[in-house]
């Protein structure tokens, strides 16, 4: 079986979690900034940040880790069809195959 280029979507995902991180890392670094101020409101403010910014933090985290997980489960299930019936699998690639030609000649008409 071919292995499939995920160049691309990795390449979004680096990103993503780049703005991410860049976005926490600015909205911690702001805190810090104000923390010398002593007005109550921001100080209530700044702890309400605070406990927001480790809440996304954590959710961002355990996230990614049940996005991991659940790729994990799809690929073994998708191994074991794919060993349990191989000639299934050749079969419903051939299918596809025509039909993606069928529709490509039509289109090139």
């Amino acid at each position: 079986m071919e292995a499939v280029d995920n160049s691309g979507v990795r390449k979004v995902k680096k990103m993503a979690n780049a703005s991410i991180n860049d976005f926490l890392d600015n909205v911690d670094d702001l805190t810090k900034a104000i923390k010398d101020v002593d007005s109550p409101d921001i100080a209530r403010v700044r702890a309400k940040v605070k406990m927001a910014l480790a809440a996304a933090k954590s959710a961002l985290s355990d996230g990614a880790a049940q996005v991991r997980g659940q790729a994990r489960q799809v690929t073994r299930t998708t191994d074991g069809y794919v060993r349990d019936n191989p000639w299934q699998v050749v079969g419903i690639a051939a299918v596809v195959g025509i039909a993606l030609g069928m529709m490509m000649t039509r289109r090139s008409d």
